[in-house]
């Protein structure tokens, strides 16, 4: 049975979805509105085109994944590791890997997709950076541990499920906590193991 009405904000979750799940190609008007259970004409309330719908998921997925997610981390608390701390919870718990590996292969297709992940890579490396410097980190240091945490996002959904034994979300956790953890820390605990 086909429901009449569905908002904007429904066409654009539910392109989200099929992106991450069929890639750009398989975000077609009637698949989605299939999806959603509505007309055709539903979809052209709310859109003129297809285009239209696309760029609406860039920007939703851009404010959802990106400044969501900041406005989170900062809403934490004042001290840098505080929010890195939330950043790193948001990060292991909600990351959407495969909508992300999706934008990705579209944006190496698309040079304005590619451009609005380079402002997202930006802004999302740019926050991490400022973190990391407010937790004393020096500027070299600075730019390794963000490139680090950035790389362990994505990179950990390109390998194999951990065999040790602890979970994947255990250690993305602790891998970000390595990468945040002050360098001082991190040289004691070598040499008490000496």
């Amino acid at each position: 049975m086909f429901v009449t009405k569905k908002s904007r904000r429904d066409w654009v979750h539910a392109g989200l979805h099929r992106l991450a799940s069929h890639g750009v190609e398989g975000v077609r008007v009637e698949p989605l509105s299939r999806d959603l259970g509505v007309t055709k004409g539903s979809f052209y309330w709310h859109f003129a085109d297809r285009s239209e719908l696309l760029d609406a998921m860039l920007e939703e997925w851009a404010e959802a994944a990106t400044e969501a997610v900041i406005d989170q981390a900062e809403a934490a608390g004042t001290a840098a590791e505080t929010r890195m701390r939330r950043l790193t919870e948001i990060a292991t718990e909600r990351f959407d890997a495969e909508l992300e590996l999706e934008l990705r292969a579209w944006g190496r297709r698309d040079a304005r997709v590619g451009e609005v992940l380079l402002r997202v890579d930006r802004r999302r490396t740019d926050y991490l950076r400022r973190l990391l410097r407010q937790a004393g980190f020096e500027p070299a240091e600075t730019e390794a541990r963000a490139f680090l945490a950035y790389a362990i996002l994505f990179g950990n959904h390109l390998l194999p499920a951990p065999v040790g034994r602890l979970s994947r979300k255990r250690l993305l956790r602790d891998a970000f906590s390595l990468v945040s953890a002050p360098l001082a820390k991190s040289a004691a605990a070598g040499s008490d193991r000496r």
